[in-house]
């Protein structure tokens, strides 16, 4: 009986494990047949739409899940071989088969991963030049706003004696340093507001990759503990084959 119910976990984790691995091949040929449809061979939208993106994290989500599932399995295995409701072979068979689903996993995960990240990133690095490019904008319309009105001031300026004419110039010219200290002003002001901006969108980028290296550092602990089992396993292999005795028995 009890063998009975570890068979029956084995076969559904395996069971599971497929139903995931075929639910992504279908997105995988879906987004594969949309980019061929939209973009030549080789090439890299660095806009990519929310649509396809969104089923790229979708993607990695499933892939993740599929991952907690091989890795949840194999526990399993080892926790039946331990109490002796697994034979060697059989042991060793769904070993080999889950450590290459496993492998073929994290392979794709990877891949995945770096295609979701290069978006992100290009993401963050487009909403920054563009907020640079508006700024810049902005202040090259108001230097041209000065520039002009300066040209139409001193193209205005009627003919006067030389007294009136060194008043009008006093005048003018305390009237120029208090617009252009003013305009000094504003465009500190701006630049300042810009500075903000590229500081804000600067820790957005900081965290998205604190973010990534957590993620990492996640992952690896798993890895660890899968490999620990792993060599348990091969630990365990080596001690059967010295004591052919206890093989015959379990065997049996």
């Amino acid at each position: 009986m009890d063998l009975l119910i570890a068979s029956f976990s084995i076969g559904l984790g395996a069971i599971s494990s497929l139903v995931f691995h075929q639910i992504r091949k279908h997105r995988i040929v879906k987004l594969r047949t949309k980019k061929k449809n939209n973009k030549k061979d080789d090439y890299f939208d660095s806009n990519k739409d929310s649509s396809d993106l969104q089923m790229m994290k979708n993607e990695l989500d499933s892939l993740e899940v599929e991952r907690s599932i091989i890795t949840s399995s194999v526990r399993k295995i080892h926790e039946t071989f331990r109490q002796g409701k697994l034979s060697q072979l059989e042991f060793d068979r769904l070993m080999i088969k889950y450590a290459e689903d496993l492998g073929k996993c994290e392979q794709e995960m990877e891949q995945t991963r770096s295609v979701v990240d290069l978006y992100e990133l290009s993401s963050i690095k487009n909403n920054l030049v563009s907020i640079i490019e508006d700024k810049i904008k902005v202040i090259d319309a108001r230097l041209s706003e000065i520039s002009n009105g300066n040209v139409k001031m001193l193209t205005r300026q009627p003919k006067q004696s030389s007294h009136d004419t060194t008043y009008q110039d006093l005048a003018n010219t305390s009237l120029g340093q208090g617009n252009l200290e003013k305009s000094l002003q504003m465009e500190a002001e701006k630049i300042k507001n810009l500075e903000y901006e590229i500081t804000q969108a600067l820790e957005k980028l900081d965290s998205y990759e604190s973010r990534k290296s957590e993620s990492k550092s996640a992952e690896t602990g798993n890895e660890q503990i899968l490999e620990k089992n792993l060599d348990q396993s091969s630990t365990l292999n080596v001690t059967n084959k010295k004591d052919p005795l206890r093989n015959f028995t379990s065997s049996d």
